[in-house]
């Protein structure tokens, strides 16, 4: 999620409000403490990625010590567009590391959310058919036995209706006998971020993580003026989806 490199459709938010951290300096790999013959071997490893169709453009960033050494753009964002340096990249399921998970634990280090409670006890809906054991942690480490993905059918009815079926699920294993990598189950330590903290998943994202950072343009729902420098994620209905949410 650095800026200007991987950055994503979690989005453009746009200037920041307070003293921004200052961007890191690009520099030659020794001022980095790092081997620029080592580095200059990226280069090949990338073109040949690209010749095997792998993927049709990429951008490499390698930092250290606070300092950047290697900032490339390769092949293409889209057909017959070069890729460059600032485009913005969706970041997918790295969102859950990124933006939930961080402001779980913001909440946790604000003494608000603990560890090893139940989510219930912040979220009571979600206690139903034997949900009541599961707790924060379990969640995040995605041991608590959820399903991975519930059916889409399930959000086509609003978001009322949506979030009473995600509560009314039942669990596949009990808390710590299964690792299952579950969207649900973040999407349900969003809901909770919500509830505790009375913002947006993005709001708080954007105030608590993402703006004391610098990343100005990191966050969800980029606007229609971004979209253009947005790599396409997914072709839908014969278009390619650019700088929208996909999943």
């Amino acid at each position: 999620m650095l800026r200007g490199t991987v950055i994503t459709l979690l989005l453009l938010t746009g200037s920041i409000c307070g003293a921004q951290p200052p961007r890191l300096p690009v520099v030659p790999p020794a001022e980095a403490g790092l081997n620029a013959e080592k580095l200059a071997a990226i280069d090949g490893l990338v073109e040949a990625a690209l010749a095997n169709k792998q993927a049709p453009g990429c951008v490499v960033l390698v930092g250290s010590q606070g300092k950047i050494a290697w900032l490339k753009a390769y092949g293409e964002r889209t057909a017959g567009t070069p890729m460059t340096t600032d485009t913005l990249f969706d970041l997918a399921s790295l969102t859950k590391p990124i933006a939930t998970g961080t402001a779980v634990m913001k909440l946790i280090e604000e003494n608000k959310v603990e560890l090893n409670q139940p989510v219930a006890k912040y979220l009571p809906e979600f206690a139903q058919n034997g949900k009541d054991k599961i707790t924060v942690e379990h969640l995040l480490t995605h041991q608590g036995g959820l399903i991975a993905d519930n059916a889409l059918g399930d959000y086509q009815k609003g978001i009322e209706t949506a979030w009473e079926r995600i509560f009314a699920l039942k669990p596949l294993a009990e808390p710590e006998q299964r690792f299952i990598y579950s969207d649900v189950g973040f999407e349900v330590l969003g809901k909770l971020v919500e509830r505790v903290s009375g913002q947006s998943l993005n709001d708080f994202t954007k105030t608590k993580v993402f703006q004391p950072l610098g990343m100005t343009e990191t966050g969800y729902l980029p606007p229609a003026d971004s979209h253009a420098r947005a790599a396409p994620t997914q072709k839908r209905n014969d278009r390619w989806m650019q700088g929208e949410v996909h999943d």
